[in-house]
């Protein structure tokens, strides 16, 4: 079986769209809750998640920004580990924006208020299944 490597981690990103997003919570407890990349699966080494602006993942980021995405998909489970980041660019909301998107919302990408993204940078990979692995995804 060959050693996994970034285009491998893009190529196995192509079919997961739903992950466990975990975060450090008060505490120091982890607290992980399901989140979509709303199909957006042309991994580079950064997912985007859209959020409301006051939310517990939020808090926790502003605490500590290190965060896991576990996502599962046919015989194949992957571990992203990375920084978050939280952003309120309209630009970059309309470029990640997706129709599914308005019934968490309410709205299209037009009307921004109450809307965030969560940018997790990707600093480490770690493959399961028939291939497996940790690729460095930072350099």
């Amino acid at each position: 079986m060959p050693k996994p490597d970034k285009s491998m981690i893009a190529k196995t990103m192509r079919s997961m769209d739903l992950c466990m997003m975990t975060t450090h919570g008060e505490g120091g407890t982890l607290t992980s809750r399901p989140m979509s990349n709303n199909a957006q699966v042309d991994f580079d080494g950064d997912s985007y998640f859209f959020t409301a602006p006051d939310t517990r993942k939020l808090r926790d980021i502003a605490r500590d920004d290190h965060v896991a995405l576990d996502f599962q998909g046919d015989g194949v489970w992957l571990t992203i580990r990375g920084t978050a980041s939280v952003h309120d660019d309209p630009e970059l909301i309309k470029e990640h924006w997706t129709p599914d998107i308005e019934k968490w919302f309410g709205h299209g990408p037009d009307e921004q208020d109450g809307v965030l993204i969560v940018k997790v940078t990707a600093r480490e990979a770690e493959l399961y299944g028939e291939n497996e692995g940790v690729v460095d995804m930072s350099g």
